[in-house]
């Protein structure tokens, strides 16, 4: 029996609810925690994030097992559950808080982000605009945000935005496993 090894990445693409809902249900996966990252203020919160006042992403922090989930793995979920063709600039702010980023904790862990941003660019008909750096300070998100959907199922935005991923998400990691 192997020992378990954890790794963390923090991912942002479109809304936080979105990313932690599927993440949750991947095997391999131990923590998910709702959060902003990447902007100016020294105490980010929803309401100012959301109006484009800091600068941050929202983003989840995700704690997994690769020796069960690869960061490969993570980065091919993450790219077929979310738009990364879209620029920062959206509706006119310069760093929009639902836009793609790819925050590294580790050398190996950009490598292989660049290596995935490259490969999902092949088969598209635009540029990756996912923006890959080194992980900046991380706040966690306000407790109503955490477990959004856990806490929220029958919510429109759940059965409208957040199931449909969750069941792609599903078909994607299912055949990775059988392959």
């Amino acid at each position: 029996m192997t020992g378990m090894a954890l790794e963390t990445t923090t991912l942002g693409g479109g809304r936080f609810w979105d990313l932690e809902a599927v993440f949750q249900q991947l095997r391999g996966v131990k923590t998910v925690q709702c959060g902003y990252a990447g902007g100016h203020a020294e105490s980010p919160n929803y309401e100012a994030v959301c109006g484009g006042d800091t600068g941050h992403a929202e983003v989840v922090r995700v704690q997994f097992d690769n020796e069960i989930l690869s960061f490969e793995e993570i980065l091919e979920v993450f790219f077929k559950i979310h738009d990364p063709y879209s620029p920062a600039n959206v509706g006119g702010q310069l760093a929009s808080p639902l836009r793609s980023v790819i925050y590294v904790h580790t050398y190996e862990q950009r490598t292989i982000a660049h290596e995935a941003v490259k490969r999902f660019g092949r088969f598209a008909h635009a540029m990756v605009m996912t923006e890959i750096a080194i992980c900046p300070e991380f706040f966690p998100a306000e407790p109503e945000h955490q477990n959004f959907y856990r806490n929220h199922k029958d919510d429109t935005y759940c059965t409208e935005f957040i199931l449909p991923k969750i069941m792609r998400s599903r078909e994607i990691f299912k055949k990775k496993l059988a392959a």
